[in-house]
This record gives structure tokens, sequence and C-alpha cells, in this order.
């Protein structure tokens, strides 16, 4: 069990002690206050390191493009929530960098293409592979599948919507912020869409392995 984890349990089990609440409510208080508490983290840590290297508007979208999609689509994570928000820093500034790349010295319509591509691929592995069950959540019922897969979609195009808006107005004003806010949220999609294929998986559980052995030899 994680820090985070501990917390949330703790805090939890003393409010839900106080209003009285049974343990299937409190389960639930927790499951709530897990995810305030892990949201809260990643977004200070994204802040933070985003300031640090001067890139807080392509970490902050590629982060919250990634994140909303990942609510539907499921997928690999790491042991613990810690390790799962140090991975997502580490992609999320090695992704802006290479946005700042891409958005200084690839042109607009370059970019276009590489993006209908990979909305192409992200349309194939929603369709086939979407939700990706993990062990914490097996998405064994095929009605919440079947769910999730349609909000996938849904959110999808509305990513779609909104690139074709900011091209237009990268058309018209051709502003540079316009396009790394573009370049972001075709990588925030690209970064969800990796991590559900298998190569992606392994690299996930790698770094995860690194992480925890680099942990336990530290503590010791």
């Amino acid at each position: 069990m994680g820090v985070i984890d501990k917390i949330s349990l703790n805090l939890s089990t003393r409010l839900g002690d106080r209003l009285d609440k049974d343990e299937e409510q409190k389960a639930v208080l927790n499951y709530g206050l897990f995810m305030i508490i892990h949201t809260f983290l990643g977004i200070i840590l994204t802040i933070l390191v985003g300031l640090i290297t001067g890139m807080i508007i392509e970490m902050s979208l590629i982060t919250i493009t990634s994140a909303l999609f990942k609510r539907y689509t499921g997928g690999v994570h790491a042991s613990t929530p810690e390790i799962c928000l140090i991975i997502g820093i580490i992609l999320s500034l090695i992704l802006s960098t290479v946005c700042r790349f891409i958005s200084i010295n690839i042109d607009i319509n370059n970019i276009v293409l590489i993006g209908m591509t990979i909305i192409a691929f992200s349309y194939y592995m929603i369709y086939y592979k979407c939700p990706v069950p993990s062990k914490n959540k097996p998405l064994n019922n095929e009605k919440t599948r079947n769910k999730l897969r349609k909000k996938a979609f849904t959110l999808l195009n509305i990513y779609i919507i909104l690139i074709i808006i900011l091209y237009i107005i990268y058309y018209i004003l051709k502003l540079n912020i316009v396009k790394s806010i573009i370049v972001s949220f075709i990588l925030g999609i690209f970064l969800q869409m990796i991590v559900l294929t298998n190569i992606g998986t392994k690299f996930i559980n790698l770094l995860d392995k690194v992480f925890v052995c680099f942990i336990n030899k530290t503590l010791l």
C-alpha cells in the first residue's frame, strides 16, 4: 500500500467513524479521498516541473489530455500511486520536449498529417482494445465496457473538434503558442493510446520495476 492509499484510508476511517458510516460508505469515501489527493498531487507536481523546465503549458495539456482519456480507456497501472505519478510526469516531460521540437521545426500541415495518423490509430485502439482491464479494474461486464468505449469515442471526437478549431485559429493568426497547443493535444492522445499497446504496457511495467528496485535499495 502506497503513502497516498494510507492517507486516504486513515482519513476516510476517521471521518467515517465521526459520521457514523458503515464499511461500504467508508469504502466509497476512501475512494473519493484517494482520487482527490492523487489528482491534487499530480496537478501540483506537473505545475512545479512545468515551471522549472519552462514547459508548463505543454506538460499540463499533455497530462490532462491523457488523464481524461485513461478514465474511459483503462490501461496499465504502476504498483503504487506515487510511482504512477512519477512515471506520468517523466513521460509528460519527455513528450513536452518533443512538442517543443515539433512546434519549432515541423510545418503545421505536416503536424496535421501526423495528428491524423495518430487519431486513426486511436479509433482503431478504442474500437478493438478499449477499455483495457487492469488488476484493480477487471472490466468483465460487457455493458460497462461498451459504455466506457462510447465515452472514449466521444472524448476523442471532442479532441478532434478542438484541434480543428485551433488549426483554424493558427491559420488566421499564425501564433506559435496555438501551434504548440495543437501538438500538445495530439501527443496527449498519443501517450494514452501507446500505453494501451503490448509494447507500451511492457515499458510501463519495466519503469515500475526500476522505481520499485530503486526505492527498496534506498530504504535498505
